[in-house]
């Protein structure tokens, strides 16, 4: 289904605010009704990826486990960061899950690549699929502690998907899982 309405028109892009992280544009835009506003984004960037690592030979997926300061404690996730100039989806993946918590993998695939938060933003994020796990190691990383691994096996993963007082909440590790699953050909 394809929506045909006529995209505003942008009148002009402005920095709003600047920091260490993130850079605020503003969006000065008129619509096809003549309505003018202004809407305020993160600017984009290379994007970012995610890596969903499964370890075949312990019937396990690897998660993470670091603080998350938006929610104020350690959560259960997935190695991901930036893509770095220069790098394509699956470089960066392989480099994220070597530097985030010592790890390489024999292959890469992308699952797919995702908006969101699209209403602010126009990052993508790139979902990787890391099979054939191994240790690798690269000392380069840029977090302030070291990241936990944990492997969560086939068996618990219902629970964690589907219980509503699972400790894994985000839509993007949830969403990473069963596009993995999926192109595993994997039941649970």
């Amino acid at each position: 289904m394809k929506y045909n309405h006529p995209l505003p028109e942008i009148l002009g892009v402005s920095e709003v605010v600047r920091s260490r992280l993130f850079k605020v544009e503003g969006v000065d835009l008129k619509f096809s009704n003549g309505v003018r506003t202004t809407y305020e984004r993160l600017a984009g960037g290379n994007g970012a990826v995610m890596v969903v690592p499964y370890d075949s030979e312990r019937k396990s997926f690897v998660f993470t486990r670091e603080y998350c300061v938006g929610t104020e404690k350690y959560e259960l996730g997935f190695v991901k960061g930036k893509i770095d100039d220069g790098e394509n989806p699956l470089q960066a993946a392989e480099r994220e899950l070597a530097e985030e918590i010592g790890l390489g993998a024999d292959s890469f695939e992308l699952l797919r690549s995702l908006n969101f938060a699209p209403g602010f933003m126009g990052l993508k994020l790139h979902l990787v699929l890391a099979t054939g796990i191994r240790e690798r190691k690269l000392d380069s990383g840029d977090e302030p502690e070291p990241i936990e691994r944990e492997y969560v096996a086939l068996e618990n993963l219902e629970t964690l998907l589907y219980s509503d007082d699972s400790e894994l909440c985000e839509a993007r590790c949830i969403t990473g899982i069963i596009l993995a699953l999926r192109k595993l050909n994997i039941s649970i």
